[in-house]
Order: structure tokens, then sequence, then C-alpha cells
């Protein structure tokens, strides 16, 4: 019964997850040189213009809670 007890407590240590973010201010967001990457937001969409694009990765920031970032787009 010990051992199951053991293997289950370790089984569940391995399977927790964690999330951290770390708020930044806008001087900091300018000078990506001292900001290592937070993350990266990915859009896997065919938009027809940037436009649309910009306003997919808005929907997704607002919804994650980023307040600054730089977008890239790759074509």
């Amino acid at each position: 019964m010990r051992a199951r007890i053991m293997l289950f407590l370790a089984t569940l240590l391995f399977s927790i997850t964690a999330t951290a973010a770390i708020k930044i201010n806008n001087q900091q967001a300018r000078n990506m040189d001292d900001v290592q990457s937070l993350g990266v937001i990915y859009i896997n969409h065919n938009f027809a213009t940037e436009n649309e694009a910009d306003r997919a990765l808005n929907e997704k920031t607002d919804a994650q809670g980023a307040t600054y970032y730089h977008m890239i787009l790759i074509r």
C-alpha cells in the first residue's frame, strides 16, 4: 500500500504543470536586448490581409493577458 501511494505521489509530481509570467514595463518592451523571450503566440491561419492577422493576434494576446509584444509576420 505504501509503495502504491509513493508511486501515485511521484506520478502526480511529474504531471503537474506550472505557469509563470513576469510583468514588464513599456521601456523594457522597447529594449528587447534587456528582455528575455517570455513566450510565443502562434496563429496558424492563412489571412488575406495583414490587418486580419493583426486582429487575430490582438484577440489572442487579450485572451492571454499580454500587454507588450512584438509582432513578426512571416509569409
